[in-house]
């Protein structure tokens, strides 16, 4: 297949699912949409061009060549699957990016995707041991990138509480890190929920959402202590910003990220949700203020560096080709 038309069915908002379908979108990886509505966060259909977005799903089905799925075929119902049967019927290729933490799995046969893309070694991992095949693609990272040279100022993104399972963005540990962290930092905590318990002078409060074209350019320090998953783009956007970068020291973060900022688990488990067993990492509050009084007030510019470096290895200018080629094939 050459110069195949790509289709998704796609979220047009400021979440992870939703910039990453637009960064596919705007470097040319995907060429038609159908969008729907998030829960919560509003739609941004200016995103996308009219002449590129269909109104139905049967529509766009008839439209494509291949239709590629982010962790999901249809993300305003993980358990609707029946995109994928239409495409079947119509001998239309669908290819899946899963997300092992939310892809439901197992698979039914007549709805098995015809090829894997794995957006990270965790995924390819997870899924080997379901004897699924695919090709491992990085996913690239374009934001804009600005040295760093002391870290004083510290950033997290908590999200919604109703997305913390399991503390999955490290946003309670944090807080109970708090009280033993001696330095003087300066930490902007964004979040969607008025619900959290803050009392510390130290702590911005920032509610709602950022715009995301300028949610890296403030701070000198990222900290996002995840606790499971395998693809974590704000991990990767902080890094590629050229911020110090604290994180868990858990695979495949770790295989990417500078170790000299990473946080030792103090407890690894393994839980089941409905369809994967997650291993998941807890992380000692106190362990986590040691890391951020080591690093307040120290010079990151080398560290600022590396992240600028490591985006251009990881840009779409590199990968772009290999996506084309990968769905073309």
């Amino acid at each position: 297949m050459s110069n195949a038309t790509v289709g998704s069915i796609i979220l047009a908002c400021n979440t992870g699912l939703g910039v990453l379908a637009k960064s596919f979108y705007d470097n040319g990886i995907v060429h038609k949409v159908h969008v729907v509505d998030h829960a919560v966060y509003p739609t941004s259909k200016s995103w996308y061009s009219d002449d590129d977005c269909y109104d139905s799903v049967s529509d766009l089905v008839e439209n494509i060549d291949v239709l590629l799925c982010f962790e999901v075929p249809n993300p305003s119902n993980i358990l609707d699957w029946s995109v994928v049967e239409a495409c079947k019927r119509l001998n239309k290729k669908v290819i899946l990016m899963p997300m092992y933490e939310s892809t439901p799995y197992p698979i039914p046969p007549q709805l098995m995707p015809d090829k894997w893309i794995f957006p990270s070694l965790l995924d390819k991992d997870t899924y080997a041991q379901h004897h699924r095949n695919g090709k491992f693609i990085p996913v690239p990272v374009d934001v804009r990138w600005k040295k760093r040279t002391t870290a004083k100022v510290f950033v997290h993104n908590a999200g919604s509480k109703n997305s913390q399972y399991m503390d999955r963005n490290g946003s309670q540990v944090l807080l109970a890190a708090l009280p033993h962290i001696q330095s003087p930092i300066k930490l902007i905590f964004r979040s969607r929920d008025t619900s959290w318990n803050i009392d510390d002078e130290r702590v911005d409060f920032r509610l709602g959402d950022a715009p995301y074209e300028e949610l890296w350019d403030e701070g000198d320090a990222f900290i996002f202590t995840e606790s499971y998953n395998g693809l974590c783009l704000p991990l990767q956007e902080s890094y590629a910003a050229g911020m110090l970068t604290i994180a868990g020291d858990r695979h495949p973060v770790n295989t990417w990220l500078p170790k000299q900022s990473l946080v030792s688990p103090a407890k690894e488990f393994i839980v089941k949700n409905d369809w994967q067993l997650l291993k998941v990492s807890s992380y000692n509050p106190i362990e986590l203020a040691k890391m951020i009084d080591y690093w307040y007030g120290e010079d990151i510019t080398q560290y600022s560096i590396s992240g600028k470096q490591w985006a251009e290895s990881n840009s779409w200018s590199e990968f772009a080709k290999v996506y084309k080629d990968y769905l073309n094939e």
